[in-house]
Formats: C-alpha cells, sequence, structure tokens
C-alpha cells in the first residue's frame, strides 16, 4: 500500500548512521512512528494500474472518530465512488489511538498520471492537511515486480519466530479466590507491526480484570532481542479445579514491504524529505494477522479447612485492619461513629467487614461500605442506650494468607467509652412536654392514626371518573408542542435554503423589493422629480428582472430581454411594455424636463403590469 504523511518540521543534516538508525524504527513503526503529527492521511491500493481496472482511496484522520465524509475534488477522467466508512481504536506504538478511514473507489476513465492531494478540511476549527500520491494509469497489463529481499511470502512463512504471543501467569496454583498477576506480552522482531488491539482471552472458571495501559521495552530470548508490548491484569479462580487459562488471541496488522530500492545517494540534508523516504523504503501494505498464544494449565483448589476460624467470612490475601470510634465521651442517646479500613494485597471482593453487633443497651445501624481499588472502608453508627456502657465490644477480621497458607486474624478494641446520663433540666423539658401533651389532650379529643374522620363538609366535588387523560383541553394542548416542532422545522428549513439556494433566495426577495421601488417611484413623482423618478424606475426594473432571472441586476438591457425571449414564451405585449420602459428611462437621461406627467404614470402603470404578469408566470432564463 502506498502512502503519503504530512509531517510538522524539517530535518536538518544527518549522518548515515542515523539514518540507518531510522530505517530500523521505520521497519518496526512505519505507520505509527509518524503518527502524532500526521492528521491527515492519503492511501491508494495501488499506484500502478490497467486502464479498466479499479483501485482503492483511503483518507485516514488520526485521533478522531467523528469527522464526516471528504468530498473528494473533481479529477478529471477520474471517477470517485464513496463506500463508507471504517474506525478504529487502536494501541500505536504503546499509546492508545483512534481514527476514522473513509474509503473510495476510484475508476479511471483514461491512461496517464493522476496527482492526488494535497488536500485541506476545514472541521470544528481544525485543519486537516493531507500529503500527495500519484496513481498512475497505463493501456495494457501491468506486470507486478517481485520485490527484491525479503518477499511477502517469506515474511508470512515464518512469521511465527517474527511476532508472537505469550501468557505469562504469576502463579500456575492457586486457592479459589486467590488473586494473581497475569501478563500477556507480544513479541516483534524483523518485521512492522501496527493497529494493535487488546487481546482477547478464553477463561472458563476464571475472573480476569480490564488490561492496564501498555508497556513496550526491549527483552532477549535465547540470544535474539525483540521488541516487547507487556499487557497486565489480575485474575482469579471462581471454583475448584484442574483447568487451563488461555489460549490468547490479539489481532494487529503486519506491515509487508512490497518493494525496496536501494539508491544511493549524496545529499544528507534532504535524506529525509518525503519523496526520497517513499524513494528509499519502497510501497508496503498491511497485513492482517490473528496471532495467538498457548494455554496455561492452572490449578485451582480448596481453603484448608485446618485453622479456619469460626465465623470466617472467606477474605482471600495479606491484610491490615483498622479501625476508630469517636467520639469517646457521649451523653445516652447521642451517636458514636465507629470507621474502619482494610487494606492490602488481596481480593477485596471477598472481603465481608466486621462489625459491631446489636446489643440491649446499644443500639446499632447496618455500615456503610466504600470499595476502592486497593482498599475497603466501613462506617458504623452505635447509640448507647444506658450509662452504665464502659466500652464498644472489640472486632476481629479473619482472612487466609495464600503467602504463609495459613488463617489469620486481626483483632482491634475493645474500645472505652464514657457515657453519662442526661441532665435534670433536660429530663424535666421531657416531663413538661408531656404534662402539657397531657392537659391538651384532657380539654381536646384526639384520634389515632387508625381512625377515619367523620367530614363536617363535603368539600371539593368532582364527577366520578372525571380523569385528566379525558379532558378535551388537555388533549388538545399535547399537539402544541408537536405543531410548534413542525413549524421549527419548517422555519429553519427555508432559512437553510435561503442561505444556501441563492437563485431562490433572489426569487423570493425580488417582489419585496419591487413594492418598494415603485413606492419610491410614486413618492418622486408626486415631489415632480423626473430624474430621480425615472433613475428609480430604471433601477427597480433591473433589479426585478436581475433577482428573478437570477442574472446580474446592472447588466440586464432589453436586449437580454429579448435573448431570454428566444428560449422562452414571453408574451408580445409584455415585451412591447419592456422596450416601452427601457425607451422611456433612455429618452430622460437627456430630455426629462420634456416628459410630461402622464407619461411617467403610462411607464409606472406599465411597469406595474410587468412585474404581476412574471409573478404569475414562472420563466426562467
Amino acid at each position: 500500500m502506498f502512502q503519503s504523511e504530512s509531517r510538522r518540521g524539517t530535518v536538518g543534516k544527518l549522518s548515515i548512521a542515523g539514518g540507518c538508525l531510522f530505517y530500523l524504527f521505520f521497519c518496526f513503526f512505519s505507520h505509527t512512528g509518524f503518527a502524532k503529527d500526521i492528521n491527515f492521511e492519503i492511501e491508494v491500493e495501488s499506484a500502478r494500474i490497467s486502464l479498466g481496472d479499479t483501485t482503492t482511496l483511503n483518507l485516514t484522520f488520526n485521533d478522531t472518530q467523528n469527522i464526516p465524509v471528504f468530498n473528494v475534488p473533481l479529477i478529471d477522467g477520474l471517477g470517485v465512488r464513496y463506500q463508507g466508512p471504517a474506525t478504529r481504536v487502536s494501541i500505536v506504538n504503546g499509546q492508545m489511538s483512534s481514527s476514522i478511514t473513509h474509503i473510495y473507489s476510484l475508476f479511471p476513465a483514461k491512461a496517464g498520471r493522476y496527482t492526488l492531494g494535497p488536500w485541506k478540511f476545514d472541521y470544528h476549527g481544525d485543519t486537516y492537511t493531507s500529503g500527495t500520491v500519484i496513481l498512475e494509469v497505463v493501456q495494457g497489463q501491468v506486470q507486478k515486480n517481485t520485490p527484491s529481499g525479503s518477499s511477502e511470502q517469506d515474511i508470512l512463512s515464518d512469521v511465527n519466530d517474527k511476532v508472537f504471543l505469550v501468557i505469562q501467569p504469576k502463579k500456575n496454583k492457586l486457592y479459589i479466590n486467590e488473586v494473581a498477576a497475569l501478563t500477556i506480552k507480544l513479541y516483534v522482531r524483523e518485521v512492522g507491526v501496527t493497529d494493535i488491539q487488546f487481546p482477547t482471552l478464553t477463561h472458563d472458571g476464571f475472573f480476569v480484570s480490564e488490561f492496564q495501559q501498555p508497556r513496550q521495552y526491549q527483552e532477549v530470548l535465547g540470544d535474539i532481542q525483540y521488541e516487547v508490548i507487556e499487557l497486565n491484569a489480575a485474575f482469579f479462580g471462581l471454583k475448584p479445579q484442574e483447568a487451563r487459562l488461555g489460549p490468547a488471541q490479539l489481532q494487529c496488522n503486519l506491515i509487508i514491504r512490497k518493494q525496496r530500492r536501494r539508491d544511493g545517494f549524496t545529499n544528507f540534508d534532504d535524506f529525509f524529505d518525503s519523496s526520497v523516504i517513499d524513494d528509499f523504503f519502497g510501497s508496503y501494505r498491511k497485513q492482517p494477522i490473528i496471532l495467538k498464544s498457548a494455554d496455561i494449565p492452572i490449578t485451582v483448589t480448596n481453603l484448608p479447612e485446618e485453622g479456619k476460624p469460626e465465623n470466617y467470612s472467606g477474605a482471600v490475601g495479606n491484610f491490615d485492619f483498622d479501625v476508630s470510634a469517636s467520639p469517646q465521651e457521649v451523653k445516652v442517646g447521642d451517636p458514636i461513629t465507629l470507621k474502619g479500613m482494610i487494606r492490602g494485597n488481596g481480593n477485596l471482593n471477598t472481603v465481608t467487614v466486621p462489625q459491631c453487633k446489636a446489643q440491649d443497651n446499644l443500639k446499632v445501624y447496618e455500615p456503610q461500605v466504600k470499595q476502592e481499588k486497593e482498599s475497603k472502608s466501613f462506617t458504623q453508627v452505635i447509640i448507647p442506650l444506658d450509662e452504665k456502657i464502659r466500652e464498644l465490644p472489640l472486632l476481629t477480621f479473619h482472612f487466609f494468607n495464600p503467602e504463609t497458607a495459613r488463617y489469620e486474624s486481626i483483632t482491634k478494641g475493645p474500645f472505652p467509652l464514657k457515657v453519662t446520663k442526661l441532665d435534670k433540666q433536660e429530663e424535666l423539658k421531657v416531663v413538661e412536654a408531656l404534662q402539657q401533651l397531657n392537659a391538651t389532650s384532657r380539654s381536646v379529643e384526639k384520634l389515632g392514626r387508625d381512625i377515619v374522620y367523620i367530614k363536617t363538609s363535603m368539600g371539593k366535588v368532582m364527577k366520578k371518573g372525571s380523569f385528566l387523560y379525558k379532558n378535551k383541553l388537555f388533549l388538545t394542548a399535547q399537539f402544541v408542542p408537536f405543531l410548534c416542532f413542525i413549524l421549527f422545522s419548517v422555519w429553519r428549513a427555508r432559512n437553510r435554503k435561503l442561505r444556501t439556494d441563492i437563485r431562490y433566495a433572489r426569487a423570493l426577495s425580488a417582489p419585496r423589493k419591487a413594492r418598494e421601488g415603485i413606492r419610491k417611484a410614486e413618492q418622486l413623482l408626486a415631489k415632480t422629480d423626473k430624474i430621480g423618478y425615472f433613475d428609480a424606475v430604471f433601477q427597480t426594473l433591473q433589479e426585478y428582472l436581475g433577482d428573478y432571472f437570477h442574472l446580474p441586476s446592472q447588466g440586464i438591457t432589453i436586449s437580454v430581454i429579448d435573448e431570454i425571449s428566444r428560449h422562452q414564451s414571453i408574451p408580445q405585449d409584455i415585451l412591447d411594455k419592456l422596450r416601452d420602459i427601457f425607451k422611456e428611462c433612455d429618452i430622460a437621461r437627456y430630455a426629462a424636463s420634456s416628459m410630461e406627467n402622464l407619461t411617467m404614470q403610462a411607464v409606472l402603470k406599465e411597469l406595474e403590469e410587468v412585474i404581476e404578469y412574471l409573478q404569475k408566470h414562472k420563466i426562467s432564463a
């Protein structure tokens, strides 16, 4: 595939060694190495085709997926047909990126050399600029050159040695719900790889978390250095089993060079010019490939029964446990807040926070639990009901530690408290309130909540079965928003047409402008301003006919009207009136003072009759 890329900035003089390093880098990330500096790319599937064949044109916009269809400029002798868009989210050079590609088919109508680009595309304030590619269309059959060096068949035949996928779990033997690290590595050498997708993994009976941001580095295997892209996640077994984790599958594109020309070069100032790079490295294409790793045996066992605490809740990992209670000095009925946190390495999904249990002298509320990435916290409210309480009971957290293969417990508390009685004044207030309530109860009989009061009045009377949805006024009101929407749509469509269809806009405004011109002429006629009158008549006629026939108003003459009448049926009497108006206006330029008032009124009447006829009979230029 031939590709043209726009780059920002220029590169100065470089040494041959620098060029070689650039070559090696380009071979591995030939497409992605420049992705950060590319906004708009042009690609054609074949740069040289036979007349009668077709080829594909790809217009790719990087770092976005919202670019609309680009209208390819018309090229003489080359037909273009839009095929559709293709979006992609990939890992490029260790970074996640997105792009959208608009795909077109090219149909050459004649042989020749066609230049595609540079093209510019403005969208939401951003300007996307493409490079240039050349498409050559020749008579006869195009011979496909056999690439020198490594051929496509050679690369694809031993691709498993040059790019492969490996699963590396941190542990192969796990307890149930024990969390372990999982690493998937992509090894690459001597080939270019791009558009790397996140892998998919077969994990029946296991839970696998989302993959984290990939890492990129180099690693030596068997005295061979590889470029490595590493993805990390976590997994744990959901049930005891002898199972296999994987295989993992990963989709990407290999960069296959179709040909390579090793031309000598002497001017190092131009070494990194885009055309020199295209000539040096030759054309290439993307070969989709699906890499598949081996599966890994994993043994998941049950937790041991030996040493299991009686109230063990299933936590697996290595944790710390901390609890605090405040305030420690309260009155009867005042709340105490118990705050705790469990943090560490392990499966927090299996952690159940310990909580204080309700007692006769303690009112306990359910704890509020919050889980984060590496911790689980809780808050519990406790209210003492007796001043004899001296402490809150201790809390114990049990968990199984896979590192030591035994159960461990962390105990916090008891938490000392000082609970005092309510003040006498507070108690008297309660008694006084009760006494007042009792006194009121004696004078006014209060009925209970479950007793229905006897109504002393009918209240508001409504017709039985009178529902809102049966109300005609309410039903009519439901059509108001829809009607407003229709009116708004019509208004918006009309405004859009006025902005985009100039001919329609001019024709629509022509009668209004003509009426204004006639009123102005009548005012000048009343003032006996003969020169101004004929100027107003002539200007009104020119502007009306220009807007009506979508022609330049200043160039409207009787000869133009005669030319239009040859192609359109304009009655002779209308043509005669137009000629009279133009004639009288021409005479007025030289002898306006000799014009009689009756003649001037006749000219105005003819103008109104011409406009009235043209408005009733649509005639196009």
